[in-house]
């Protein structure tokens, strides 16, 4: 079985598109169940809305984060 390091070195050497599809399935094949994901995500995005109405935090445009 491959080490930690062993596996992180051959990642180095996968394109960009072959990277993102590992990520991808390392991210599929969680422990925990979808629903808690998706749980977690709504939250973020209601903690999120509620900061930037309450002025806590600022929409930044797409442009800016591009520059």
């Amino acid at each position: 079985m491959s080490t930690v390091a062993e596996l992180a070195s051959e990642i180095q050497q996968l394109s960009a598109a072959d990277k993102h599809l590992l990520m991808q399935l390392l991210l599929t094949d969680s422990d925990e169940p979808e629903q808690d994901a998706e749980e977690a995500y709504r939250a973020e995005i209601v903690r999120r809305v509620k900061a930037i109405r309450n002025g806590e935090a600022a929409i930044k445009a797409l442009q800016d984060w591009q520059e």
